[in-house]
């Protein structure tokens, strides 16, 4: 890997980036934290994928890894954070006026499908099937607890408390909120028995889950998994986010409060929860229609 002092002399554009700073009348300060924010974030790209740092292949999704780390792995504070995100989108907003790069895909926002009793009952026997104890924890923790991909990188190793007939998991979500889920006997047994390898992995981390070089993982290395498990069952329209809109859903067509559901997923109000999890699938819809006399 490169270290900072060669991808300053790389082809980043960074000199006409801090002209580009000095014509907007930026301090010197404020253009050599820029830059070392933009060879920090260099840093993280080629050591998180293996792969040379390039700004004409970053994606959306770089960024929210990128975020998460600094989040979860360095704890580092929100107001730190943002000045980085800062420092990036002046970054790539200047390349992209400058035809340096094309703008920065955007994933397309998708409207959360949950996932039928089938799909799930099909993916859960697929993955216990294959036996590897921390994807069956994830599964878990991602179905009976409906935390989204970030919070589930971001859970450590004294995150979550169990005892024989019960447990909680601390999950730190947007805005550093934190919530506490009761935890499935389900899951309970599937991080159990996933601690019973964990313990005996040596990594400088704490997370509870981290990828093959022991690092944490990222949000695409987490939906890489589910993705393969999906593509091997012919599984195609749902997402990692449809074990949470799933998790909401059932709570609630199960008759629990609104207020409760909204707790458990970490929503500020049962407003939000209304809007998004109230929303029925296609095949409830039919399913209603044929209730009709």
């Amino acid at each position: 890997m490169r270290d900072n002092k060669e991808l300053t002399e790389s082809k980043l554009y960074l000199d006409e980036f801090s002209a580009y700073l000095m014509s907007i009348d930026k301090s010197d300060s404020t253009i050599k934290t820029y830059i070392e924010h933009i060879q920090a974030f260099a840093k993280w790209f080629q050591d998180t994928n293996g792969i040379d740092f390039d700004p004409s292949i970053v994606t959306e999704i770089d960024i929210r890894d990128m975020r998460s780390y600094l989040q979860g792995t360095r704890h580092l504070k929100e107001t730190t954070i943002n000045l980085r995100l800062a420092s990036l989108k002046s970054y790539f907003e200047f390349l992209e006026g400058e035809k340096y790069i094309k703008k920065i895909k955007m994933q397309s926002p998708n409207i959360a499908k949950s996932l039928d009793e089938q799909t799930y009952r099909a993916l859960r026997r697929h993955i216990y099937r294959g036996g590897n104890k921390a994807h069956i924890a994830m599964f878990e923790i991602f179905t009976r607890c409906g935390v989204r991909n970030f919070e589930l990188i971001n859970i450590r190793i004294n995150d979550f408390d169990i005892s024989d007939r019960k447990g909680t998991l601390k999950v730190v979500g947007k805005l550093n909120k934190v919530r506490f889920i009761p935890l499935h006997k389900d899951v309970r047994d599937a991080i159990n028995n996933w601690m019973e390898i964990r313990w005996n992995i040596k990594t400088e981390y704490d997370n509870l889950f981290f990828s093959e070089r022991k690092t944490p993982y990222t949000r695409s290395g987490i939906w890489k998994i589910f993705k393969k498990f999906c593509e091997q069952n012919g599984i195609t329209d749902v997402t990692i986010h449809s074990s949470r809109h799933s998790f909401c859903r059932t709570l609630l067509k199960n008759g629990v409060d609104i207020s409760v559901v909204a707790k458990l997923a970490g929503h500020s109000s049962g407003f939000v929860t209304a809007q998004v999890y109230t929303i029925p699938r296609q095949e409830e819809l039919e399913a209603a229609i044929e209730t009709l006399v």
